[in-house]
């Protein structure tokens, strides 16, 4: 093979695969554009992608995967296993995803991420028999190898600097962030964030840093089993520096699953590599053991100190109650927070937004059809192994008699691309030292893709299997720690996820594998027949869904922001002209807009909430307005119009019991109204401890003094429930004055 053997389409569209993966690992992403915060207070914008930049990406997954689809669909070649039955085990899951989103933008935007890396899996495994497959893979691992040291030099700038600065920034303009957010000084949502924020810890792009320890694990197992192989002593050597950053990084992380998957990736690569008939029964059961051991730590309870995976069983526990409430069709990717509060442990202090952990999250967001995307990640992980030798010296005699010319310039481009991107979205925040850092990291990651594809390309034996048992060993990180943490969930890591898999199961796969059911030519014919079938349907589909999110989607999103951005340019305007008046107008003008764009397909139930929050800031403001009343019923019906959204359910309860009490207040409500609001709200949540003692003011306005007393009593003994994080709990003199309030009533 040489350059000109590979068709440049194909090239092309490989190459999109790994720039929509990487670009997504080196991007932050956000559901909102600039309301993250208040803009009178803090006009800050969010510096990420938005939800329309997010399905540009996952439309360049989708039509990608799209072609290599179609291509192996008209190839005269082999089309590999039997597809049919990964069509009935898919298509369930996808049209569950396109229901949820068809009219909620949070649940589109996510579902759109998770199905994207579906078809990059897809694509990739449907590329057995592909007579370009040698320069396709290698260009694949040299990308992926290249985008995890740009992520871990990201990693080392916030270790050393870049926490700094930020913990500055935020201790000097401390007051009017917690303005901006609502919160008080030294409340628990305050102490949260504090702590969160104080810990030096290395997240890159991801904003966890569980999530970057398991790109940095499993980057690390697969760069080291790499310099494994024969080659350039040169390249060898930068590939175990690169080994040693990623590891180190993991290990500075804290992240107690990262080091562990670390640990068990490297074990999975000695045993791959020694004992290779046991590499495929071990892959499939990582996930299965981990999900286990989150059990086995759940039944041993308190008595043991450790709390992760502690954690993690509460989050399985709240999963599996939610799933027993909506088994058909599950609440959506975004739903699993409004869910949980419902249904967590008594013991359970967090309000998360997933399970942490791919089967959960997938059986919660898809209901039955979930089950479908656990057999096609067990399937996946069952090629991913390499399960003898011989492949790997078929692999090797083709490399040694076709090398692979501009394989290193198109994994250096993808690489390129994706850090120039980043680059990009964060230009309006960097200062020198970013730029430094930045470009320092794409540089080291393109001398990382010379080395890799260098190494692969020596055309020794030693090489094609070092990088088969690397890529087994990376699968393993990934199928492991994503059982424990949010990679398969989270829009910047999930593609990357599935990228992984793919590949692992491309590069691995045997070719007993291409349809071992088959007894005789004519029943294998007639299998592959109904193979090419299922490829068409997956191919047709994932093109209108590529269309359909450049041409409609990502144009509503486009269109909301920019009513978005205009509202908090008027609104920061006002705020600096010091007049109560001029902000109150500005705020429900804002609320207005906010609104309007929230209504735009599909909604944005993310701005409606902002919008109700604009509306009751309004109807605060000093001297208390006119249309206060008028305001507070807008905010109120905003609020309304998101509730039925699992999405944003519990934060549009809390916003409606919220408005009903300030109504209340001004004497445009009543306190009843107020009262009912609240015990939905509690009904959802019953250890939202601060509703608790809303509520017993509220009755207490009623006068129900008994009543008062029990919701004091009921905010009391919730905090207790609270004992595994006391940053979460009432502090000493708000106990004290929750206690003479119950004498009050008594």
């Amino acid at each position: 093979m040489n350059r000109d053997a590979v068709p440049l389409v194909d090239r092309i569209a490989f190459a999109a695969i790994v720039v929509a993966a990487s670009a997504r690992v080196l991007i932050a992403f956000s559901p909102i554009l600039i309301f993250d915060m208040d803009p009178a207070i803090d006009a800050s914008p969010f510096i990420g992608a938005t939800p329309a930049e997010s399905v540009l990406l996952d439309a360049l997954a989708f039509g990608s995967a799209s072609w290599l689809l179609l291509r192996r669909m008209l190839s005269a070649n082999t089309i590999g296993w039997n597809w049919i039955l990964i069509a009935i085990a898919c298509i369930p899951a996808i049209m569950v995803a396109l229901f949820h989103g068809a009219t909620d933008a949070e649940q589109l935007w996510r579902g759109s991420t998770w199905v994207a890396g579906i078809a990059i899996a897809l694509a990739l495994t449907a590329q057995n028999g592909n007579s370009s497959a040698t320069f396709l893979r290698r260009m694949i691992v040299a990308s992926l190898a290249g985008i995890a040291v740009v992520l871990c030099v990201r990693g080392v700038a916030q270790l050393t600097s870049e926490h700094i600065s930020n913990v500055q920034y935020y201790t000097a303009n401390r007051d009017a962030f917690l303005r901006s957010q609502g919160w008080l000084p030294n409340s628990p949502q305050t102490l949260s964030y504090e702590r969160r924020l104080f810990q030096n810890e290395a997240t890159g792009w991801l904003g966890f840093a569980n999530v970057f320890a398991t790109v940095a694990a499993g980057s690390a197992v697969l760069m080291a089993n790499i310099a494994i192989g024969r080659g350039v002593i040169a390249a060898r050597s930068w590939l175990w520096f690169c080994t040693v950053l990623c590891a180190g990084l993991v290990i500075t992380s804290g992240s107690k699953g990262g080091v562990s998957a670390l640990a068990l990736g490297l074990v999975v690569s000695i045993v791959a590599r020694r004992w290779s008939a046991l590499a495929r029964p071990l892959l499939v059961a990582m996930p299965i053991i981990a999900v286990c051991g989150i059990i086995l730590r759940g039944m041993i309870g308190l008595q043991w100190g450790e709390q992760s995976l502690l954690f993690r069983w509460y989050y399985f526990v709240g999963a599996i109650k939610t799933v027993l409430s909506s088994p058909w069709i599950g609440v959506g990717p975004a739903g699993f927070q409004s869910s949980f509060v419902q249904f967590r442990p008594i013991e359970c202090v967090e309000e998360v937004v997933s399970a942490h952990g791919a089967f959960a999250d997938w059986m919660i967001a898809f209901g039955l059809a979930g089950i479908g995307l656990v057999l096609l990640q067990l399937i996946l992980a069952w090629w991913s192994a390499p399960h003898s030798t011989a492949k790997s010296l078929i692999s090797s005699e083709e490399s040694r008699s076709t090398p692979m010319v501009g394989v290193v310039e198109l994994s250096i481009a993808a690489v390129v691309l994706s850090s120039i991107i980043s680059i990009v979205f964060e230009a309006p925040t960097l200062d020198s030292m970013g730029y430094v850092w930045r470009f320092a990291g794409l540089a080291a990651g393109s001398v990382t893709t010379w080395a890799v594809v260098k190494i692969m390309d020596t055309g020794k034996v030693s090489a094609d299997r070092a990088v088969a048992i690397g890529l087994c060993g990376i699968a393993a990180v990934v199928l492991t720690h994503g059982q424990i943490d949010m990679v398969f969930w989270l829009p910047g890591s999930a593609l990357w996820a599935w990228l992984v898999l793919g590949i692992a199961a491309w590069w691995n796969r045997s070719d007993s594998d291409v349809d071992a059911l088959a007894k005789n030519s004519g029943e294998r014919n007639q299998r592959i027949s109904v193979n090419r079938i299922a490829l068409a349907a997956f191919a047709l589909f994932f093109l209108l869904a590529a269309l359909g999110l450049f041409f409609v989607v990502s144009p509503a999103f486009v269109r909301q922001d920019q009513i978005a951005l205009q509202a908090a340019i008027h609104l920061k305007d006002e705020a600096q002209k010091g007049s109560s008046v001029l902000l109150a107008n500005a705020r429900a003008e804002t609320g207005e807009s906010l609104f309007r764009a929230s209504q735009i397909w599909p909604q944005r139930t993310v701005y409606a909430l902002r919008a109700a929050e604009q509306w009751q800031a309004a109807a605060s403001c000093d001297p208390l307005p006119n249309e206060a009343g008028l305001w507070l019923r807008s905010g109120s019906e905003s609020a309304q119009s998101v509730k039925v959204f699992w999405s944003c359910q519990f934060a549009a309860r809390l916003l409606i019991s919220t408005i009903a009490i300030r109504e209340a207040e001004i004497s445009s409500g009543s306190w009843e109204a107020a009262r009912d609001a609240l015990r939905r709200l509690l009904a959802m949540n019953p250890r939202h401890s601060e509703s608790w003692l809303r509520l017993a003011e509220v009755l207490k306005q009623l006068g129900d003094g008994p009543g008062a007393h029990a919701a004091l009593q009921t905010a009391l003994e919730v905090n207790e429930t609270f004992s595994l994080d006391p940053l979460r709990q009432f502090s000493a003199e708000r106990r004290e004055w929750i206690e003479n309030q119950m004498l009050e009533v008594k």
